[in-house]
């Protein structure tokens, strides 16, 4: 049994019940097997924060009546997945408007909005075209076959898992935790001076380790300069 601010990798394979399409997986045999095998993803257990709400609602309710390396099949309402249909999403756009914008829509195709999210092309007929901004699984209920493979309880294994998170799986930043676990500082490495979102990747680390790891902590990033940097 799983609480808020638990940390759990899991493995799964999911599909839509009334057609039994895999839809997502995090195991490559099982991404091959179904046809959806995508080769610049690294297929690995997926890290779970209970009470993060980053996976399904129902998929994320249902782990906390897992146990560490129990497997189980789960069946997921559209409320607890990714919603009812709703017809008033359904619209009607002039050809013209979307040529206008670069897009040659034909049916099935996912196009990005203008003004923001996505639609899938339904129609094209007549210089009309019927766009469904529902998410595509939208009414669709979903099996998960899920197992939960570890649990991580140390406190610098959880601050780890949210470094890779945000820093890639083979990142080079170093960390230490005081013993009183009232200070996280970061040594950050000189290649990553320059990265565009630096910024942004070290205020949600510190946002992650406050939230889910150490509430009551310092998390500090120092950036050594020094003659060698700018060679």
């Amino acid at each position: 049994m799983f609480k808020d601010n638990d940390f759990v990798y899991i493995d799964y394979v999911s599909k839509i019940k009334d057609t039994g399409e895999v839809i997502d997986t995090t195991i490559e045999e099982e991404a091959k097997k179904a046809n959806i095998y995508d080769p610049e993803k690294k297929y690995k257990p997926l890290l779970v924060i209970i009470g993060e709400h980053r996976v399904l609602e129902g998929l994320e309710e249902a782990l906390r009546n897992f146990n560490e390396g129990e497997q189980k099949e789960i069946e997921i309402p559209p409320s607890k997945a990714y919603g009812e249909r709703d017809p008033s999403k359904v619209k009607l756009v002039s050809l013209g408007e979307l040529k206008r914008q670069g897009i040659n829509p034909r049916p099935n195709m996912v196009i990005r909005l203008a003004e923001g999210g996505y639609a899938t092309v339904k129609s094209v007929s007549g210089g009309r075209v019927i766009l469904d901004l529902n998410h595509p699984y939208a009414g669709k209920t979903i099996i998960y076959n899920v197992k939960v493979v570890k649990v991580l309880k140390d406190e610098k294994e959880k601050i780890q898992a949210l470094v890779e998170r945000w820093f890639g799986e083979n990142n080079k930043m170093t960390f230490e935790l005081t013993e009183d676990k009232k200070s996280v500082k970061f040594e950050v490495p000189k290649d990553y001076f320059l990265l565009e979102d630096l910024q942004t990747r070290k205020y949600v680390l510190a946002k992650d380790i406050i939230t889910f790891v150490l509430p009551e902590s310092v998390v500090s990033f120092v950036e050594n300069y020094n003659k060698e940097t700018f060679k």
